[in-house]
């Protein structure tokens, strides 16, 4: 990869003597040139609008998925009063991401939910400014910082997936086993434990079509984080019964929970970047999936090598197999329009 330098010429008062710092500026069409915006545009507030119009039409490697047909040694489900997080642990590997607007290795954290009190909000994102009834966002980590905790103290830490939430007639049979544990969980701080299912059996695979961006996460504490922010076209859907199932849990007052969506932030001419376009872009979000497809989840190294790894469902073949086929009916890919 060939780079630009950009001389910085820096005087130290104390010592009046002119330091040249070179700053070295990836090529654009480089990964390496995604992860260069942070340092400009990470501290901007989240969440935004996106939008394909006005993107910047960008090519990555290929996104792959590692091990989310695995399944967890147990999933986690807490109401915290402010959000429903789902934590799930594996025993050995976790699932985790490569390739795409990625350098290296981030490993799945958690995931949690925004919903709103009608079916006319809900999302942190609005999409060709519109709001829909709820977002899934997925917390990733860079592997090497081995923490959340600690990836979130770095511009290079932590990535977030949020997947839009779109309402259908019909339920959407990822969120069902989720929402099967909500009642155990009404009251603030409760947790309860549910499936354990794989991750592919909630989070819609992709490895093209998404959008990018960076922006800083504000907590309740003051601090602020940069963070890579991914909204993919694929989004889940939910019924109206299921979405106010979301409204049923209480905050920490013991009121009903009815909006925990952010406010809307203005985009300030950052990059918004359109990985891999394919469907067709009339709209910036897919049609709601109808045809199934297979998982497109692989096995990483480690568990190929290690077959003992695994848990017990997923080490007889024929039971990877079954489960394979229960995936993909989960699964969806749009009819292009």
């Amino acid at each position: 990869m060939s780079s630009r330098i950009l001389p910085v010429h820096l005087l130290d008062e104390e010592n009046p003597v002119e330091e040249v710092v070179q700053i070295v500026v990836p090529d654009e069409g480089t990964v390496e040139w995604i992860q260069y915006w942070h340092e400009f545009e990470g501290h901007l507030p989240t969440p935004i609008d996106v939008s394909i119009t006005g993107s910047m039409l960008y090519r990555c490697p290929e996104l792959k998925w590692y091990n989310f047909d695995v399944y967890p040694h147990k999933v986690k489900l807490t109401n915290t009063g402010y959000t429903l997080v789902i934590s799930p642990k594996w025993k050995t590997e976790r699932p985790y991401l490569e390739g795409g607007p990625f350098l290296e290795k981030h490993v799945l954290s958690q995931i949690h939910f925004h919903w709103g009190a009608d079916m006319m909000e809900g999302s942190d994102h609005t999409v060709d400014q519109r709001r829909y009834p709820g977002e899934m966002q997925v917390t990733f980590f860079r592997s090497e910082y081995l923490t959340q905790e600690e990836a979130l103290r770095h511009p290079d830490g932590v990535t977030m997936i949020c997947y839009l939430i779109k309402y259908d007639v019909n339920p959407d049979a990822r969120l069902s086993w989720v929402i099967e544990g909500f009642q155990r969980i009404q009251e603030a701080q409760k947790f309860t434990r549910i499936g354990p299912l794989p991750m592919s059996r909630l989070l819609p695979m992709f490895y093209e079509d998404y959008f990018l961006y960076w922006g800083s996460l504000e907590t309740v504490k003051g601090d602020s984080y940069v963070i890579k922010w991914l909204v993919p076209r694929a989004t889940l859907f939910a019924s109206f019964e299921q979405m106010s199932e979301f409204r049923k849990l209480w905050d920490p007052w013991d009121e009903p929970n009815l909006r925990n969506y952010r406010p809307l932030q203005e985009r300030q001419n950052r990059h918004i970047f359109f990985i891999n376009a394919h469907w067709n872009q009339y709209n910036s979000l897919l049609p709601i999936p109808r045809v199934p497809e297979p998982s497109i989840s692989i096995l990483s190294p480690a568990y190929r090598k290690n077959s003992w790894m695994l848990p017990i469902q997923n080490r007889n073949n024929d039971n990877v197999d079954s489960e394979n086929a229960k995936v993909s009916a989960t699964h969806f890919v749009p009819t292009k329009i």
